[in-house]
């Protein structure tokens, strides 16, 4: 039976940081903690982790292949468009919400009130805004796999390839759109894991955390921070690749 899945691309080959998906933060991989916070995520069926084909990816097979709930699908490195749309095909998804694995601080109550917005909107696409809003980590996107599947027919260029769903949000008016915002803006707030220092941020971060609530939530994050804001700048220089948001 068709159901709503969450998909989490991983892979072991980022340039900036290698194998980072599967480096240790307190006690568990950087994976594991993404998937553990996914399957908080109300209105959800189950998780498939999509990872590229090759022999340095079948770590990530190994960590994930003993978990409840939690399928596995290999696609093409490079086609992250098709390798969600094949994963989303593996679960026999019909909907699909889309993260990834180097946001160990994806939080689950926003991700379940996107997908109920989503639903409740009836459109065909939701996601977090990107410039301003929630921190950048936290981001979520919505939407049927049959858009999947007209993206891949329509010869996607390679950006829309390589990012899985430019291919939607560059054509609003083809596509209607949620894009949830909040305020006070916390944009700036660096909660994804590109490189070391962002790396040395999520561990500090981590530390703390857990021993206030193993299932930290939005506001567990901002008392943190408030607290301890040496911790948020730990990371403040790394230059986040730009989205390429140009209409099409």
């Amino acid at each position: 039976m068709a159901g709503t899945y969450v998909i989490i691309q991983a892979r072991m080959t980022s340039s900036r940081l290698p194998k980072k998906t599967l480096l240790p933060l307190a006690g568990k991989s950087m994976l594991h903690h993404v998937i553990d916070r996914c399957k908080r995520i109300e209105g959800i069926d189950g998780i498939c982790v999509a990872s590229p084909v090759g022999e340095e990816h079948m770590p990530i097979a190994d960590a994930v292949k003993d978990l409840d709930n939690v399928a596995f699908f290999q696609g093409d490195e490079h086609n992250v468009l098709e390798r969600t749309l094949g994963a989303a095909k593996h679960v026999n998804a019909d909907t699909i919400l889309r993260v990834t694995s180097d946001c160990p601080f994806i939080d689950p109550d926003v991700s379940s009130a996107l997908l109920k917005a989503y639903r409740t909107a009836k459109v065909k696409y939701a996601r977090l805004t990107i410039k301003t809003g929630y921190p950048l980590g936290f981001d979520t996107e919505v939407l049927p796999v049959e858009l999947l599947e007209t993206a891949v027919s329509e010869d996607p260029d390679q950006y829309e390839k390589e990012h899985a769903t430019p291919f939607i949000w560059r054509r609003p008016e083809r596509f209607p759109a949620i894009w949830m915002d909040h305020q006070p803006n916390r944009r700036h707030w660096r909660l994804v894991v590109d490189e070391e220092n962002d790396y040395e941020m999520a561990c500090a971060a981590y530390e703390e955390l857990m021993k206030v609530n193993p299932e930290f939530t939005y506001q567990d994050l901002i008392n943190l921070f408030e607290r301890r804001p040496d911790i948020l700048e730990m990371n403040q220089t790394v230059q986040q690749t730009p989205y390429i948001h140009k209409a099409k």
